[in-house]
């Protein structure tokens, strides 16, 4: 696990990347509720017990939507949700989050995290537990803290994001667990690139950062810490199997088993409903909802979400290389039908939901809605097209120069979401003259041969973001990066995404990201439609695991409520 708090790519029902946002959010009761919703965003949403009200002993069994391809969490094929909750058991982060966003660190990783501004600089004193051990046993020490981010620059380690730890210029070692993180400015995000540490052996050479963990069963607990480690992977059923870890030594954990399973979206909703998974999060339609408020023993839990739902335009070849071409797709684009289309019958207000902002939800300080003028015109994307010399063929298909004004919308086979997407939006681009034709490709393959490599012209998934919204700016819409999916480069989005990384001030912060959202809407890379509310299902006695919106969670410290 890097000490990087990035947006992630994930699941949940229709295999979708997403986006942790908020440091600055605001912390309200969710909207909206029904029969077996539980709202507010504290310790409803979470069912918050102490420990001593808890039983020992139980399992809680998950789902994933794909096998993980490397089980690295900072390697660009690691950078999953799927990924992301089994680590959440065997390698959590070193913070903890409140309800608010707000960070305190954990003592059983950090007995020191402090910054500083110095000469101009942020310095960082990290200091590790004593008592801290990765799974062979060896102690953590600060040589892992600086093995995890000196190799932010070397091209060999393929990154999910290198966003912020590039800024690092130097680590010193102070003794055996301590170090002094400088930053090259003052960089006010500090906090989310130093969340973690991972050890040495895994991040001092390319090989073993890109290949020591690539593939379905290639975990090593050697590099995991934390109150659970990975029993098995059974590839026949597709299960992650994790157990207690007995070198844990903080709390001992409450549960005796947590289980993964690889399931089709379709199967989610009637899995969870027979007792064969405990956990359906970010439940995204109302067939899953009825289904999983039906379970008599189990009810749905609703927080604020942290996930937004967009398309993802390649822009680097064919017709959609054209920046009119990728605007007049926008244009063409009723998102807020689609967003009711997919929202449909959920105890959630759509309209409260549909997002103008690449970087703030529609609960942040500093959201404002910037795709006012990208908004849904059928005119305006025909003119957009006719300016720019796209005339309609005797099929009704546009063409320039002998060329087709044809792509084709990539898509994770088996999720109802996405299809249901890109069918509308099929639909709604022919009005204007644009053939789209649909290519479902095998879940487990969708990201890491297809989206990653930039084998696809459009498709649509989920960003899940961090606490830190201004904080991952570079890792999609920057140049380079492995996660810019759309491939582009605009030298003023980097100028931006520098900017807002080394400004102190939280206001003229949010100022910055607003004028870069608005070229980032311009230039098209994706465009958003609507934020997810976190609409969690879990047994009704699961206590200290939810909807936790911004929050953390202790995996040591969840269980079930005694009878």
């Amino acid at each position: 696990m890097m000490m990087n708090r990035r947006m992630f790519l994930g699941g949940s029902a229709s295999v979708a990347a997403l986006a942790v946002l908020a440091a600055c959010a605001k912390n309200e009761s969710a909207t909206g509720g029904a029969s077996g919703a539980t709202g507010g965003a504290n310790a409803d949403a979470v069912n918050r017990k102490d420990r001593s009200e808890l039983k020992e002993g139980g399992e809680l069994k998950f789902a994933m939507t794909a096998t993980i391809a490397n089980w690295n969490a900072s390697h660009v094929d690691g950078n999953g949700v799927d990924l992301r909750n089994i680590m959440d058991f065997v390698s959590p982060f070193f913070l903890d989050w409140a309800d608010d966003g707000s960070f305190t660190p954990n003592p059983d990783f950090y007995t020191k995290f402090e910054a500083e501004e110095v000469g101009g600089k942020t310095v960082v004193t990290i200091s590790l537990n004593e008592k801290a051990v990765w799974g062979n046993g060896r102690a953590m020490d600060s040589e892992d803290i600086r093995e995890s981010i000196v190799h932010a620059k070397d091209e060999a380690y393929q990154w999910a994001s290198t966003d912020g730890i590039d800024r690092i210029e130097n680590v010193e070692i102070v003794d055996q667990r301590t170090a002094k993180v400088t930053f090259d400015s003052v960089f006010p995000d500090w906090s989310s690139k130093l969340s973690g540490v991972s050890p040495k052996e895994l991040m001092s050479t390319a090989e073993a950062f890109n290949n020591s963990m690539a593939g379905n069963g290639a975990f090593n607990n050697d590099y995991f810490a934390g109150p659970f480690k990975v029993d098995s992977y059974d590839e026949a059923q597709q299960l992650v199997k994790l157990v207690p870890n007995e070198k844990w030594w903080g709390a001992k954990p409450l549960l005796d088993m947590v289980t993964f399973r690889v399931l089709d979206a379709s199967a989610e909703a009637t899995s969870f409903a027979n007792n064969a998974i405990d956990v359906v999060d970010y439940i995204i339609s109302a067939d899953v909802y009825n289904q999983c408020i039906g379970r008599s023993d189990a009810e749905v839990r609703q927080n604020f979400g942290r996930q937004w739902r967009h398309f993802t335009i390649n822009g680097s070849s064919g017709v959609l290389a054209d920046k009119t071409v990728r605007q007049a797709v926008v244009r063409a684009c009723d998102r807020a039908s689609i967003a009711q289309s997919d929202l449909a019958g959920l105890p959630v207000e759509v309209d409260k939901l549909l997002l103008g902002n690449h970087f703030f939800m529609p609960s942040q300080k500093g959201y404002q809605d910037n795709g006012k003028d990208w908004s849904y015109d059928v005119e305006a994307a025909k003119k957009l097209l006719d300016d720019a010399g796209w005339v309609p063929g005797a099929d009704g298909v546009r063409e320039k120069d002998g060329t087709r004004l044809s792509f084709a919308f990539t898509l994770p086979a088996g999720t109802p979401t996405t299809e249901n997407e890109a069918t509308l939006l099929q639909s709604q681009l022919k009005e204007v003259g644009i053939e789209m034709t649909l290519n479902p490709v095998d879940t487990n393959l969708y990201f890491k041969d297809y989206i990653r490599p930039g084998n696809y012209a459009i498709t649509a998934f989920t960003w899940q973001g961090t606490q830190y919204p201004m904080a991952n700016i570079g890792q999609i819409y920057g140049t380079g990066s492995d996660s810019n999916f759309s491939r582009l480069s605009v030298p003023e989005v980097d100028e931006y995404i520098k900017k807002i990384g080394e400004t102190a001030d939280d206001d003229e912060r949010r100022k910055l990201a607003n004028e870069c959202d608005k070229l980032v809407w311009e230039n098209v890379f994706n465009f958003p439609m609507y934020e997810r509310q976190q609409l969690t299902a879990v047994p009704k006695k699961l206590a200290n695991f939810g909807a936790v919106g911004l929050a953390s969670f202790r995996p040591e410290n969840m269980g079930f409520v005694k009878e």
